[in-house]
């Protein structure tokens, strides 16, 4: 056997509508698989709460509010 004969054999082989088809296919699979594979999904920094202000501080009985105000 030549193998200068299996030349158009393997052109008209590859020139097939289904050989291209499944190619494709294929390519796509495994371009999704390796997608799928390497996806790390990305973490979310979490907000930090603020601290609620602190109370004001309780007034004693004996104390008056200090101002400027006009006392009747």
């Amino acid at each position: 056997m030549e193998k200068i004969a299996f030349v158009p054999l393997v052109l008209e082989v590859l020139k097939d509508w289904r050989v291209i088809f499944i190619t494709v296919l294929m390519i796509l699979f495994v371009s999704i698989g390796n997608y799928v594979q390497h996806y790390v999904k990305k973490i979310k920094p979490t907000k930090k709460k603020k601290a609620a202000p602190p109370p004001p501080p309780k007034k004693e009985e004996g104390e008056e509010e200090e101002g400027g105000g006009d006392e009747e």
